[in-house]
This record gives structure tokens, C-alpha cells and sequence, in this order.
């Protein structure tokens, strides 16, 4: 068993060396068992299956009142040059992945050289769009984890339960540093960022030699004490003296740390108030905070009574409100400020929201909101079988013949969407424009780089087939009341994300892609690309908004482009002839990060140039480290 101190060292030389030399491997993607789901109802007692099964579909909230305030026709004024109150430049890999330690392979695969191409799909798209990816890797199950030399059979992952886990029932996970090694691969892959959860209340006779003499699960500080992990009133002093051990016992001496990962008894400002900040601002690189807006943890509430709190703009300004002063604070210190874990709601979301459309533009009003509030980095949350709120979900059961048999969940169209919205240049400030006189079901923003707009994004919250809700939007930069010279440009380019209601599960499309139903996606777009011109008359350019949609207006063609990979240059993989094995020209996905043109990787749209990727043998991969981020419950550590 590895003292995860001595271990953590290891890897950290190891990567520093990495830097340096080469180190080669033949890569294969492999199709790895799931564990059996076990009955889960989150309160729909006519529903004993995986929770990621649910056929439940609940009735969309009906319409507002014609009197409540909105215009069917409003402007959206921009300014040339900048406005008021832009964001801080933001990265296009904002909107990532807090994944569950203990689901790791059922996502990433069986070991480095053997990869989930689908998992890598759902990555690639949000890569080639944002530049890049951010993952979290912890949860729960992070603070009972032991690194171990080896497990039965070749495993990185094994759980165990038993009946002093406390009411969350959290297994204790074993893990091996080949865990460690698959993260280094996709990261220097897919340019992905890793935040990976080590365990922070483990007792050094457990074999995690260097960390804090406690026996606790969870990730939450504030709930060590109601959830049995500490004394019942553990405190916040208890807290900081727990960390001040913590960080004496890491081999990583700059600043490293993150934290205070505080969700729920605890006020963030408060902790960061009560000495947090002052004790460990030499330690501290990330400021960050878990939040879910609502609590399903007793299964106690009714998803139907609830539904429309996710379709308007008030649930994106409520959430985001608190933080914002922190992420202020944060910022002024240089020390960005992260949501590190949330969804749509905690313990798996609810069945009809969570899977449904209305988390794809609630998510995507969520993102760029926490965006123009000066956040730096957010993640949804990512659990097993047996949760509704997943962006993806592979099928249960042992080896399957390959083909389109995950799941991809409604909540990831709002990464994509963001992805694209912010784009590749690392420039982009966001701006909330409080359109149609702050009406709530109407929310949009405006995204410039350097100073120029270049993006404008729109929401219809409203579910209505009738029309009767449709809106549309005229869009100017300059001209109009600004006293300003009208610069639109002569015709925008529009993306819509849309469904026939905020109720549909599956028949989402962007830009008339998608990535199919239940047990029907690679994690790859299909369908032929449909970006609308509109042309622009008089300094407007009106872009209509079906009810319900979402919408990215390009305001020129570098825009789309810089957004949006070739359609010859889609970074995919896919399965060899055989049925149960992958083949990667790993050489050739590198090269392709770049976008240089020189390696033809296939199309995910039908009727272009190649519908599928051509199959190569696989190669070895010459791969260094790129930042791994290491993430524990109240810790951060990076290493270079």
C-alpha cells in the first residue's frame, strides 16, 4: 500500500522529468463493464430503474400571461469599442466536469492504453470548439480513498461498503496511480485540465501516511459534523487546524491550495471573513465554493411543483449573487474564484428537469451568467447510472458491440453552446445585457474580444408551439441612441439550440446536430450543420427565437470560424472492425489540436467531404504533462 504522500512526490518528479523526455505507448480504446444499477426513485415511485433511465416527462409550465411585461420585438444595442460592466477575459474551457471518483473508468476506460472513445468525443467537441477542457475528479468518494499498488485483475478503481459510512452511505474507494497516468494522457491529449480529489480525512494507518488523523467521507467541510464524519460540532477552527496539518504534509511548497470547498452549513464569505483567507493566503491559488440551487437529497420534493424555477433568468441571478462579491475579493488577491461542483440539483437532479431541455438553457443561462460575474472556472457535476443530471452515461452491462450506445444528457448541450460562445482565443468578456427590460424569460448576452463584439447569445425560456411567444430580437452595434457610427456588420451568422419543448429529453438539436437518443450516441454531432444567415438592414439584424430556444448570433465569419472546427477536421474517434476494440492514431490526434490541415480526421456531418473517420493502426504516443491540477475536499494542488 502507498503512502499517498510519498506517492504524490513520485508523480511530481515524474512529471517535472516528463517535461524533458519522451515517453511512449501504444494506445487502445476499450469498451469497460458497469457495475448492475440498483433501484432509484428520487420520489417517482413508478420508476424502480437506473435514475439515467427515467422515461418520466413532465407537463412544461404553461405560458405567462400576455399582460406580464415582454415585447415580442425588442433591440439589443451594443456598443463598438467595449461596454459597461464586461467580464474578465475568459477562457472558452469555463464550463466543465466534476466527475465522481468512484464512476472514473466507467467514463475514462480500463487503464491508459485502453480508452473510451466516446468519453474522448464528448471531450474532443467541447476541445476543438473552447480550446480546451476542464475536469474535476473527486466528490464524495474522495475523502475514504486509498491509493493502493495494485488491484485484482488489472482494476483502478474498487469500492467497498459497509455500515459506518454514516446517512450518505459513501463507499470507500481503492485506486492505483494508473488512474494518475490516464489523466496524463487526456490531458496532453485533449488539452484537459484535471482537478483530482485526494483524500483529506484519512488516517495514516490506512495507508495514506502524511495526511490528517481523522476518518471521515465527503468533500464538504461544513458537513463534517451533520453527515457523522467528524464530532458532531466540528467547527471552522477545527477546520483550519485540520489544514494547517494537511498542507505541513504535501510535497509541494508554491502556492497550491484550494479552497474552502464549503456547500451548505457554512457561508463562504464567512469562512473566507473568519480567518480563512489571512491563515492561508500563502498557500491559497483558487478560491472556490459547491453550491447545487436545490436540495433532492430526501427525495421529498415534487420535480413537476418546481419545473418552472429553472425556466427564467431569476434562477441564474439568485445563484450567482452571493458569489459575486467573493469572486471580486478572490480576483483582487489573484487567487481566481471556481464553482467547483454543481447541477441542477444535488443527489442526481430531478426526473423531467434534470434530463430534459430545460437544463440545456438553464445551463446555458447558468454558465455565461457565472461568466460575467467574474467566475474563472464552473463544472457540473457527473455521477453513475443511477442520477438524471449527467452531460453523459454509458450503458451498464459488459463488453457491447461497438456503435452509438451512450447517453448523451440534455445539460451538455449548454457546455457546447458555452464552449462556442467564448471561443478558442481566451479573450472573451461576457456582459449580461438585461434585455427586453429585464424580462425573465428573455435573457441574452453580449461577448466581446479586444474590445470588439463579436457574439451575442439568446434565450427563450418559454415553452409555447403556438408562436404566440416567439420574439424577435434586433440586434446593432453603434447607431440607434448611442450617438455612436452603426458598425453591424452587413449579415450575422445564428446557431439555434432547439427542441419542440423544454419537456424533451432527446430531440435536441444544435444547429440541427445531434447526438441522438437513449443508448444512441458516440459522442459525436450527426446530422448536416444548419448555421442561418441573416442578412442586416439599416445597422439591425433581427434574429427570431422560437419558444422555446437558445441561440449564438456570430457577428462575423471569424467569429463562426474561430468557434467551430472545419468540417473536414473534426477530431473524433471510433471503433476498428473489431467489436470491442478502438484503434487511434494518437500521432495524428496531436497534430490536430493545432487545426494545422495536415491530417484528414473525417466528419461527423452527413454529405460532406468523409462521414466517418478513416481507420489507422494504432500508434505509439509521445506524451509529456500538461498542468495537472490536483483537487482534495479543501486542498488544491498543482502540479507542473
Amino acid at each position: 500500500m502507498l503512502s499517498f504522500s510519498n506517492a504524490l512526490h513520485v508523480l511530481t518528479v515524474a512529471y517535472l522529468l516528463s517535461t524533458q523526455h519522451t515517453v511512449s505507448a501504444g494506445v487502445t480504446v476499450y469498451q469497460t463493464s458497469l457495475d448492475p444499477t440498483s433501484t432509484y426513485t428520487a420520489g417517482q415511485p413508478t420508476w424502480t430503474g437506473a435514475g439515467s433511465e427515467d422515461p418520466t416527462i413532465l407537463t412544461p409550465p404553461s405560458p405567462p400571461a400576455a399582460n406580464s411585461g415582454q415585447n415580442t420585438v425588442f433591440d439589443v444595442q451594443l456598443f463598438d469599442g467595449g461596454m459597461d460592466g464586461l467580464s474578465q477575459p475568459t477562457k472558452g474551457d469555463f464550463l466543465g466536469f466534476s466527475i465522481e471518483l468512484s464512476v472514473f473508468s466507467q467514463l475514462f476506460g480500463k487503464n491508459q492504453t485502453s480508452l473510451n472513445p466516446e468519453f474522448l468525443n464528448h471531450l474532443a467537441a467541447l476541445q476543438q470548439r473552447g480550446g480546451g477542457v476542464t475536469i474535476r475528479v473527486g466528490g464524495n468518494t474522495q475523502d475514504r480513498a486509498t491509493m493502493q499498488d495494485s488491484l485484482p485483475d488489472g482494476g483502478i478503481i474498487q469500492k467497498f461498503k459497509d455500515a459506518t459510512l454514516g446517512p450518505t452511505a459513501t463507499p470507500e474507494v481503492h485506486f492505483t496511480t494508473e488512474l494518475l497516468r490516464m489523466m496524463s494522457v487526456v490531458a496532453d491529449t485533449l488539452n484537459v485540465k484535471f482537478f483530482f480529489g485526494i483524500p483529506f480525512l484519512k488516517v495514516n494507518s490506512d495507508g495514506n501516511a502524511g495526511l490528517i488523523k481523522s476518518t471521515a467521507e465527503a468533500n464538504e467541510p461544513d458537513l463534517y459534523g451533520a453527515h457523522l464524519k467528524m464530532k458532531p460540532d466540528y467547527s471552522q477552527d477545527d477546520f483550519f487546524n485540520d489544514m494547517d496539518k494537511m498542507i505541513a504534509s504535501l510535497p509541494v511548497n508554491t502556492p497550491n491550495i484550494m479552497g474552502p470547498s464549503v456547500c451548505c452549513n457554512w457561508n463562504t464569505q464567512e469562512v473566507l471573513d473568519n480567518g480563512y483567507i489571512s491563515r492561508f493566503i500563502n498557500q491559497l491559488k483558487y478560491i472556490d465554493a459547491m453550491r447545487y440551487p436545490n436540495n433532492n437529497c430526501a427525495g421529498t420534493i415534487v420535480p413537476q411543483d418546481i419545473f418552472a424555477n429553472y425556466l427564467t433568468h431569476k434562477a441564474a441571478a439568485t445563484f450567482v449573487e452571493p458569489y459575486v462579491p467573493i469572486a471580486a475579493q478572490a480576483n483582487s488577491l489573484g487567487k481566481p474564484f471556481v464553482l467547483l461542483e454543481s447541477n441542477t440539483a444535488s443527489c442526481g437532479g430531478f426526473p423531467g428537469i434534470s434530463d430534459a431541455f430545460a437544463a440545456s438553457i438553464w445551463g446555458i443561462d447558468m454558465g455565461l451568467k457565472m461568466v460575467a460575474s467574474n467566475f474563472t472556472y464552473a463544472m457540473w457535476h457527473v455521477g453513475g447510472r443511477n442520477v438524471y443530471y449527467n452531460p453523459f452515461t454509458p450503458p451498464a452491462g459488459g463488453k457491447i458491440n461497438r456503435g452509438k450506445r451512450w447517453t448523451t444528457g440534455s445539460i451538455y448541450y449548454s457546455n457546447l453552446f458555452v464552449a462556442e460562445a467564448l471561443g478558442k482565443s481566451g479573450d472573451a468578456q461576457v456582459v449580461d445585457l438585461n434585455l427586453n427590460g429585464g424580462y425573465e424569460f428573455s435573457p441574452g448576452y453580449a461577448i466581446y474580444e479586444k474590445g470588439k463584439a463579436s457574439r451575442v447569445a439568446l434565450i427563450n425560456f418559454v415553452s409555447d408551439p403556438s408562436g404566440a411567444n416567439d420574439y424577435t430580437a434586433n440586434i446593432q452595434v453603434g447607431g440607434g441612441e448611442t450617438g455612436l457610427p452603426g458598425v453591424s456588420p452587413s449579415e450575422v451568422y445564428v446557431k439555434y439550440l432547439s427542441a419542440p419543448s423544454v419537456s424533451e429529453k432527446f430531440n435536441i438539436t444544435w444547429a440541427n446536430q445531434t447526438f441522438g437518443g437513449r443508448f444512441a450516441s458516440d459522442g459525436r454531432l450527426y446530422g448536416d450543420l444548419d448555421v442561418k444567415t441573416v442578412p442586416c438592414t439599416n445597422n439591425v439584424c433581427s434574429v427570431q427565437m422560437k419558444a422555446p430556444s437558445a441561440a449564438l448570433v456570430f457577428l462575423s465569419q471569424e467569429a463562426l470560424t474561430l468557434s467551430n472546427p472545419p468540417p473536414d477536421q473534426n477530431l473524433t474517434f471510433t471503433a476498428s472492425a473489431d467489436p470491442y476494440m478502438v484503434s487511434i492514431d494518437w500521432a495524428s490526434v496531436k497534430a490536430s489540436n493545432g487545426r494545422n490541415g495536415q491530417v484528414p480526421l473525417g466528419s461527423t456531418s452527413t454529405g460532406s467531404v468523409s462521414g466517418a473517420l478513416p481507420r489507422v493502426s494504432s500508434q505509439t504516443v509521445a506524451y509529456t504533462s500538461s498542468l495537472l491540477f490536483v483537487f482534495f475536499s479543501a486542498l488544491f494542488i498543482v502540479i507542473y
